[in-house]
């Protein structure tokens, strides 16, 4: 919802700097109910910030897709 609000006010620049901001201290990120990611947009801005948690060593896992346990 926060995504769709930031397009009404022009915001959503600010949204995803803070989104950046607060996945770096994420090591295990799961995404629950990813049909969001359907609309190009979102799913385009948001790509990037789980391919630096991935790079850094952190897991990115889809609700669909087994969780591991951390190590």
């Amino acid at each position: 919802m926060k995504y769709c609000d930031s397009n009404l006010d022009n915001t959503t620049k600010e949204l995803f700097e803070r989104l950046e901001v607060e996945l770096r201290a994420v090591d295990n990120l799961l995404l629950v109910d990813t049909s969001w990611l359907a609309c190009q947009d979102l799913r385009q801005r948001l790509e990037p910030l789980l391919v630096s948690v991935r790079a850094r060593g952190g897991q990115v896992t889809h609700s669909c897709e087994p969780v591991k346990s951390p190590k």
